[in-house]
């Protein structure tokens, strides 16, 4: 049997390549079809139908791009596929019932981990009853759902996911790599705990030391992979004294298959991080860590059910900075109940701490995670499942958030945003000093460092003026307000175009001095002087109107307020984008990225 698995192909989709390794273990035959953003919509129908599936699957793991996928589905109908179409995710998982009955182009979606859902479709095709774990649409139109047997315990037993092409960073091949799947916290910002409840099964599994030696040997020698990128949501045990000996054994399999020279990237919480499991690490190749800091005060910690404290949060940083890896986190400074007070404890951290990339953000309100269900009971949820919002308590806090989110929006949340840029050039400089050392010098270092906290502290600056704006205005002053926040998003903007022009300099003189290291030069290639344009020299085009601000209007005929007049009629979050785009480019701007 033909089975397409559809999704996104930006780095490698493990989820769809474990699936099509398990499928082609029982003689399916499989086409992974990448769908990275709607723009590849045609080219993805245009290769499911030219491979003849009899089954597509669906990747739809992101809340944000669930509404995309079914119009890809209806799409898929249209242009003549009459197949079966089984969705698989979070998301899906999560609205499993309004799927299946709102969307007659899907035919079933699958509630847990897809490999032996997946194979037992393509046995079942014609007896859907006999499927554990999926829900699908009965002869009466409603959905039905059978009993899940849950997901699989011994990941040991899984094929190893299937490889195609890799992508390569300074001639180095890289592939990701799972050592266990989900996790053993409860996060409240996470549906990481109800999707596995979903499926049924423990929450947290790991592969034994001796399979992960094996698949990464396998890549070393067979495929010439040299830089590992370990996916787990957490890839520390929960006993820092195993985690140790899982490191151990590791490196000692590794030494004893000839696997060596290598870089490897890992996700950490802060309470896994040790000196001495990094100690093991770090002779293993560590070179990056994205380290889930998350909020920097103890109470907001505790709102967002951390299980974790400040302390151990500074501990990891030492630790990691001593080791002198590539850190990068993210600060979800906002959550339903933050206090101006919290805002200031996230913002002198960021004062403190900008030595290493991080960006910040508003904790989301996901299915199946505690959010939801805290806002759902306080009546405090707003939006649908395909995209949920909501107001934090404190009107301040609220206005807050409203300003920095749009003022920052391109700084935080572009492919191409100054803060994912930030991160790349310490990426690609943590790359060049594990693989080709003798190449840097001092000065290159320094460029590299002082653009990261150049970048951060331009953040911090930019951030405090918001913090100073609200402190001191009326929050029901909504014409003041709306004119501050596109003020500043014009300085933001301006401000990151100049540190963009830094940085490409920096991480253009990063490549050249690869390129020397080909050529058989020795040294880097030398630091340019400083020679950036003035910020009146670079056009600024005229920031578009605020769709993020949605504040009442005289007339609009919305009734519903919160406690300074902001609508409970949020935008979706792929409506602000496209209105976002439309209007910046009608403005005269760059066109900003709208999928």
């Amino acid at each position: 049997m033909n089975v397409a698995l559809i999704g996104a192909e930006l780095e490698e989709n493990l989820g769809l390549r474990y699936i099509a390794s398990s499928l082609e273990s029982k003689g399916h035959r499989i086409a992974i079809v990448p769908l990275n953003s709607e723009q590849d919509t045609e080219e993805a129908i245009r290769q499911t139908l030219a491979f003849g599936p009899e089954i597509a699957g669906l990747s739809m793991i992101f809340t944000s791009r669930g509404r995309e996928f079914c119009r890809f589905a209806v799409k898929l109908r249209e242009a003549g596929y009459g197949g079966h179409i089984i969705a698989g995710g979070p998301f899906a998982s999560f609205n499993c019932e309004r799927l299946v009955t709102d969307f007659a182009v899907l035919d079933s979606v699958a509630l847990g981990e897809g490999e032996g859902i997946m194979c037992a479709l393509a046995e079942h095709l014609d007896s859907l009853e006999c499927v554990p774990g999926l829900c699908y649409r009965g002869k009466d139109g409603k959905a039905v759902t059978n009993p899940a047997t849950g997901n699989a315990d011994l990941l040991d037993e899984l094929p190893w996911p299937k490889r195609t092409v890799f992508h390569s960073y300074f001639d180095k091949p890289i592939a990701s790599i799972l050592t266990s799947r989900g996790c053993w916290r409860e996060c409240a910002f996470c549906s990481i705990n109800a999707w596995y409840e979903r499926g049924g099964g423990k929450k947290f599994r790991y592969r034994s030391v001796g399979s992960i030696v094996a698949e990464m040997s396998d890549l070393y020698h067979s495929h010439g992979i040299r830089i590992f990128n370990f996916q787990d949501d957490n890839f520390f045990l929960p006993n820092p004294i195993k985690a140790v000996e899982r490191f151990e054994a590791v490196r000692a399999g590794l030494q004893q298959q000839g696997v060596e020279g290598i870089a490897i990237a890992v996700k950490a919480r802060p309470d896994s991080i040790t000196e001495e499991s990094i100690r093991i690490l770090d002779d293993l190749g560590l070179f990056r860590v994205f380290l889930g800091v998350e909020n920097a005060s103890e109470n907001g910690l505790r709102n967002l059910n951390r299980k974790n404290s400040v302390e151990q949060i500074l501990n990891a940083l030492e630790i990691l900075n001593k080791f002198d890896v590539h850190i990068a986190y993210n600060l979800l400074m906002f959550e339903p109940d933050t206090t101006m007070d919290e805002i200031l404890i996230n913002i002198r951290f960021m004062e403190r701490h900008n030595e290493n990339p991080f960006n910040f953000c508003r904790a989301e309100a996901y299915p199946g995670t505690g959010l939801e269900c805290k806002l759902l009971r306080e009546g405090r949820l707003l939006g649908d499942a395909f995209g949920y919002d909501y107001r934090l308590k404190d009107p301040r806090s609220e206005v807050f958030h409203q300003i920095a989110n749009y003022a920052f929006f391109d700084r935080n949340f572009s492919d191409f945003g100054l803060h994912f840029f930030n991160m790349q050039v310490d990426f690609y400089f943590q790359l060049l000093r594990r693989f080709h050392p003798e190449m840097l010098s001092q000065k290159l270092r320094a460029a590299v460092r002082n653009f990261i906290k150049q970048t951060n502290l331009d953040t911090y600056e930019m951030i405090c003026e918001i913090y100073d704006y609200v402190a001191g205005c009326d929050p029901l002053d909504h014409v003041a307000t709306r004119t501050f926040a596109r003020e500043q998003r014009a300085r933001v903007d301006r401000h990151s175009r100049t540190l963009l022009v830094r940085g490409e300099r920096v991480l253009n003189c990063l490549e050249a001095t690869f390129a020397r290291k080909q050529a058989g030069l020795r040294g880097p290639a030398p630091v340019p002087d400083e020679e950036v344009a003035s910020e009146t020299q670079i056009a600024t085009p005229i920031p578009p109107e605020i769709p993020g601000l949605e504040f009442i209007r005289p007339g609009s005929g919305w009734d519903k307020v919160d406690l300074f007049g902001v609508s409970c009629a949020p935008v979706p979050y792929d409506v602000f984008r496209l209105r976002l785009a439309e209007q910046n480019h009608n403005a005269g701007g760059e066109p900003v990225c709208a999928n």
